[in-house]
């Protein structure tokens, strides 16, 4: 009983990373404000929580096929997220999307000194395809991983760190690449 509660609650969190990344896709295919300041919440909770589930599971006692498996495919996520920010596109932001912003501010007593985004970005399909492959190794390491008897492969844990990692790795790309004082008027 205690088993399939695990197993339930592990494709639970399966499922909630499957959603999160769709919808990033979602947010890679539209233009959104550029925000270089807020972006790091999620990668960062997302990452805290990947990376106590691969401790809790088995991480220091890994075999070396393991680590292999964990090592390449947390290389392949960042570095498709770096590939995402760098084919970021970015345009000024429209008037409409600024008058939302200011009223969303208001809305949420914003303090004043709290920049606005004079940018919005976006990465567009190749984005979305770059999504695509950090989840398609994902679950080659996890079919790797059940025929190869490396279980650590086939955790929750490894998929949200997936995660976490790529966004990070987007983020940290964006970032470099806005032009600076991306995020630099204030509210009127």
């Amino acid at each position: 009983m205690v088993l399939e509660l695990l197993e339930a609650t592990g494709r639970l969190q399966d499922v909630g990373a499957i959603l999160y990344v769709l919808y990033s896709v979602y947010k890679e295919l539209r233009w959104r404000p550029l925000s270089t300041r807020g972006e790091w919440g999620m990668p960062t909770i997302l990452g805290l929580i990947g990376g106590i589930s691969l401790l809790n599971t088995g991480l220091l006692s890994a075999t070396p096929i393991e680590w292999i498996l964990v090592g390449a495919t947390v290389a392949l996520a960042l570095v498709c997220g770096v590939l995402a920010g760098c084919a970021a596109r970015f345009r000024p932001l429209s008037d409409r999307d600024r008058a939302s912003l200011e009223r969303r501010a208001e809305r949420g007593k914003r303090s004043r000194t709290t920049p606005l985004p004079v940018l919005e970005v976006r990465t567009g399909w190749i984005g979305a395809v770059l999504w695509a492959v950090t989840l398609g190794s994902r679950y080659g390491a996890e079919y790797l991983g059940e025929h190869l008897e490396a279980p650590l492969a086939t955790t929750t844990g490894l998929a949200l760190l997936l995660v976490a990692v790529n966004e990070a790795g987007r983020v940290i790309a964006v970032s470099r690449r806005a032009p600076r004082g991306a995020d630099a008027v204030s509210p009127a």
